[in-house]
């Protein structure tokens, strides 16, 4: 576990990372990684001293595997509510699922199924259905950001200088990208949701997949936005 911010710790699970807000109007889990991965999300929120049952929400980006995996397991351990944006909400739940284009995107499709009807990682309800530009009680506000899911959002902390991209941006040997193709189904929507963060202030940016940016992110982060538009 990485602490990024006095108040914020990454929490690597494999490719994929989940975030622990224990600032105001938390411990607050954002995403909960693949299901795979559960015991060692355990693991780590046991290590400074966080249970499940201490959580005062769980905040989900977008529903792809990787990211609402835990997400069942914690049901049954934790009373949170479980926060996403509306638009995403069918996609935890399960009600719908995520199309991918392209030939290789619906092979993934197929593969995923088959994971999620071993797994079955999603949940009966969501309690909490966000909105572009709420501000939830941790001071985070929402941007949705789709386009590599129809309701995915990013997450802007004004006060404590941080932003948490999601898979709006991803972050590989130290380089950004965008989210993989095969796994996007909408890449031209993910440039356009990019552009309308481009005056967003934060010294740090962290990311659903990748080390996290440490000083100066959004000059980062608009340079590489630039190259897009």
């Amino acid at each position: 576990m990485e602490t990024v911010h006095p108040d914020l710790k990454r929490i690597e699970l494999g490719y994929a990372n989940a975030f622990l807000w224990t600032g105001a109007g938390g411990p607050t889990l954002i995403d909960t990684g693949s299901p795979w991965t559960f015991s060692k999300l355990l693991d780590e929120l046991n290590a400074v001293g966080v249970q499940p049952a201490d959580l005062q929400r769980i905040i989900i980006t977008h529903a792809d595997l990787d990211h609402i995996g835990g997400l069942k397991g914690l049901t049954e351990l934790s009373d949170a509510p479980i926060a996403c944006h509306t638009v995403e909400a069918d996609y935890v739940t399960g009600r719908r699922s995520k199309a991918l284009p392209g030939v290789r995107g619906k092979a993934m499709h197929a593969a995923i199924r088959v994971a999620e009807k071993v797994y079955k990682p999603h949940v009966d309800a969501v309690q909490e259905l966000l909105l572009e530009k709420e501000t939830t009680p941790e001071g985070f506000t929402v941007w949705h950001t789709p386009g590599h899911a129809p309701g995915h959002i990013s997450l802007h902390h004004k006060e404590a200088s941080l932003f948490i991209a999601g898979d709006a941006i991803i972050n590989t040997d130290n380089k950004l990208s965008l989210p993989p193709s095969a796994f996007t189904p909408n890449e031209q929507q993910v440039i356009e949701s990019l552009a309308k963060l481009k005056k967003l202030k934060f010294d740090t940016a962290c990311f659903g997949h990748g080390p996290c940016i440490a000083g100066g992110a959004d000059k980062k982060i608009r340079a590489f936005i630039d190259t897009l538009l």
